[in-house]
């Protein structure tokens, strides 16, 4: 009967933003992985666990990555999150003495390691040593802003982390809104621009980020984060995270990225095929999941072109077939490069010393491989990127959230053969950091299945609705 009373303290805590309940409910979760049904009690009466200050202002620059001038040897400039992320890896190295290293799940920065060390080993026979470089410690911030957010997020509810992640989306969306209705202080962050050039006005046709850049930036920063927010939303019937997440899906539609639309098509038709089907079932349901996405997305599209002045005057040359016609040559003009260095390349982001249409990148991020690394090593790093959403896929029969992370970042990678995201520098790094958020939300949801049924009514909320879904799953 006591235990049954200090149980019922927990139970509908669920809040916008993280409460002391929440706090209490993260330490329940880290004793009970240790002690099981028998520590309840002293889990129930744990302290309070501290606040995650740092990973909010990791969230808070990374949403906001200012850069600024400096005259610095191989540095033209710097953004405040490579400073943040410079004090992150000294709190990372300072622990490790009394704390190792979370690498979440063990394939996942493997993976990430793969096109870190072929761009390091391209410096020897780079065209751009200094570029080649630079590329080099992108993937370096990448993967130390993994291993970060992993760190922080350990033994957190999957609630809390999932009010991490509602953060983080809105501290994208919001600058970007901004910019759409001209208010000072947030233009297109770009000093080469001129206010009449097409390009400066096509910050304003489609929604874009001042910072991150043009639409299709933001459509691969926030799209990863879509289908968990609704899935999230949806099972455990959490009102701000439905929200959230479909405020995000309209972002998107708004960016008006036609490779992303297509991906998310491409990327249903994969996540189908790869369903094992059970007796006497059938996958229309899940097909019809997949196509609803995917109308709803062109419907807030067209609705956006419909209301937007802007973009109805400026948006008409690409949905000509000239744009179409302008990334064929592009990649022939690609395929002729990789003729000329077809076993080494040029070295990673090294074509930006050639004077040639080349200069910054195809649209393709594996085409792009191969042009920076030669075939063979440009092969293998772009099965390195096509791999990330494996581990997740792996896992969606332990726990249903990893169906929905995975087909997020199927969506990412399946985008990159489109769209050059993964090319932008900040980008890299928030995609590799997004990857961290949702691998701390993944472990979490796990963490909570796997406790007893007491335990997790006490940590899911009311009724333990997510332990019996768990389990009913299984």
């Amino acid at each position: 009967m006591l235990l049954r009373c200090q149980l019922r303290r927990y139970r509908g805590f669920a809040s916008a933003w993280p409460t002391s309940s929440d706090v209490h409910r993260d330490e329940t979760m880290r004793k009970v992985a240790g002690l099981g049904s028998a520590g309840v009690a002293e889990a129930v009466h744990a302290r309070p666990d501290r606040q995650r200050l740092a990973l909010m202002a990791l969230l808070l620059v990374a949403a906001m990555p200012v850069r600024i001038p400096i005259n610095v040897p191989l540095v033209g400039s710097i953004s405040i999150l490579d400073v943040f992320l410079v004090l992150a890896s000294a709190t990372l190295i300072l622990d490790l003495p009394s704390r190792r290293l979370n690498w979440g799940y063990s394939s996942l920065p493997v993976l990430m390691a793969v096109p870190t060390v072929v761009s390091l080993m391209s410096v020897i026979w780079s065209d751009d040593r200094v570029a080649t470089l630079n590329s080099t410690i992108v993937y370096l911030e990448g993967i130390l802003a993994y291993l970060f957010v992993v760190r922080e997020l350990e033994m957190l509810s999957p609630d809390r982390v999932v009010a991490y992640i509602r953060r983080f989306a809105l501290l994208v969306t919001i600058p970007a809104v901004l910019l759409l209705l001209h208010v000072p202080g947030f233009e297109p962050y770009d000093p080469a621009l001129s206010e009449s050039s097409g390009d400066y006005i096509s910050y304003y046709t489609r929604l874009s980020h001042p910072i991150l850049g043009r639409s299709n930036n933001l459509a691969a920063v926030l799209f990863i984060f879509v289908p968990p927010l609704l899935y999230w939303g949806h099972t455990r019937r959490k009102l701000y995270a439905s929200l959230v997440g479909f405020l995000s899906l309209v972002a998107v539609a708004a960016t008006l990225s036609r490779g992303l639309l297509l991906s998310v098509l491409i990327a249903g038709l994969v996540y189908a095929a790869l369903l094992r089907r059970a007796p006497h079932t059938s996958r229309r349901p899940l097909i019809g999941k997949f196509l609803a996405m995917a109308i709803g997305l062109a419907i807030a599209a067209t609705a956006f072109y419909q209301l937007n002045p802007p973009t109805r005057e400026f948006l008409a040359g690409r949905l000509s077939a000239t744009n179409v016609e302008l990334r064929v040559d592009l990649y022939v003009q690609a395929f002729r490069q990789t003729l000329d260095r077809p076993l080494l390349g040029y070295g990673g982001d090294a074509l930006g010393s050639h004077s040639s249409a080349l200069a910054v990148d195809v649209h393709n991020t594996y085409l792009q491989q191969i042009l920076n690394f030669g075939v063979p090593l440009g092969v293998l790093v772009g099965l390195a990127i096509a791999a990330l959403p494996v581990p997740f896929l792996l896992r969606r029969r332990i726990c249903p959230l990893a169906g929905a992370i995975g087909f997020a970042v199927l969506v990412e990678v399946i985008s990159f053969s489109f769209e050059s995201s993964f090319e932008g520098t900040v980008l890299r790094v928030i995609f590799f950091l997004s990857l961290g958020l949702l691998v701390g939300l993944l472990k979490a949801a796990e963490a909570e299945m796997s406790v007893s049924p007491p335990v997790a009514s006490a940590i899911s909320g009311k009724n333990g609705r997510a332990y019996k879904a768990g389990k009913a799953y299984q």
